[in-house]
């Protein structure tokens, strides 16, 4: 039995159009692949962001056209997020990111001043000190948050973990690459598609990023069906 997601719209996938010499690769992805594949997420092909933001409130933004193939742009508006440090990233990185998440997700169960429990959101965003465009400044600490939904941004309830804050993060035009690897929460695999990220918007496109900090977008928990993240760096204005 092959694929059923094998004849969906790799650009309403991506968000973008993808170049030519990638698509190849795009379609390894999928050709003949048993359905259960996909179901128990062992198929890299990523989760359509229009799928997964009718089940979880996810920001608002507004697409833009991007100058070439190969990657998406679009404009993050202004927001307050729940955010906490992610440190230790030269040891057992995933060990830190578990502890961060956690700190946050007690958060939205009632770990703050209202007592008040939250609905979780998407993305999980990581952001991440850069030593260029394709390495992750281990020695650099770095910060995870969850979105708050609109019913909480006017007052969002206060953390009671003095290592939790609000953050107002400013409106901010990105260009993206989305990718859907079966194990996620790969330093690795981030590290690649940051490197792929930056060949296609700043060396072939010309778009004048900030390489110094890298986003990472989790839309979906890690093994649990098919996956969506997306590697991001901000357009400088």
């Amino acid at each position: 039995c092959s694929s059923v997601f094998a004849k969906e719209d790799w650009k309403a996938i991506l968000g973008y159009e993808e170049c030519p010499a990638d698509k190849a690769e795009l379609e390894s992805w999928t050709n003949d692949i048993p359905w259960f594949v996909d179901v128990l997420g062992l198929n890299d092909k990523p989760k359509p962001l229009k799928e997964i933001c009718e089940d979880y409130e996810c920001p608002k933004v507004e697409e833009k056209k991007s100058k070439k193939c190969g990657y998406a742009t679009r404009t993050l508006l202004s927001a307050n997020w729940v955010g906490t440090d992610m440190k230790n990233l030269d040891d057992d990185w995933r060990v830190d990111f578990t502890a961060a998440f956690r700190r946050l997700f007690e958060y939205i169960n009632g770990a703050n001043e209202e007592e008040e429990k939250i609905k979780m959101t998407v993305p999980v965003l990581h952001r991440y000190e850069m030593e260029d465009e394709d390495d992750i400044d281990e020695d650099k600490v770095g910060k995870l948050y969850f979105y708050l939904p609109e019913e909480h941004q006017k007052s969002p309830p206060k953390p009671t973990n003095k290592n939790v804050f609000i953050e107002k993060l400013e409106e901010m035009t990105v260009v993206s690459r989305t990718f859907g690897e079966a194990g996620a929460m790969d330093k690795d695999d981030y590290e690649d598609q940051f490197e792929k990220l930056y060949e296609v918007a700043a060396e072939n496109a010309d778009v004048d990023v900030d390489e110094d900090v890298g986003w990472v977008a989790s839309y979906t928990r890690p093994k649990i069906g098919r996956q969506r993240q997306e590697v991001m760096f901000v357009v400088k204005k």
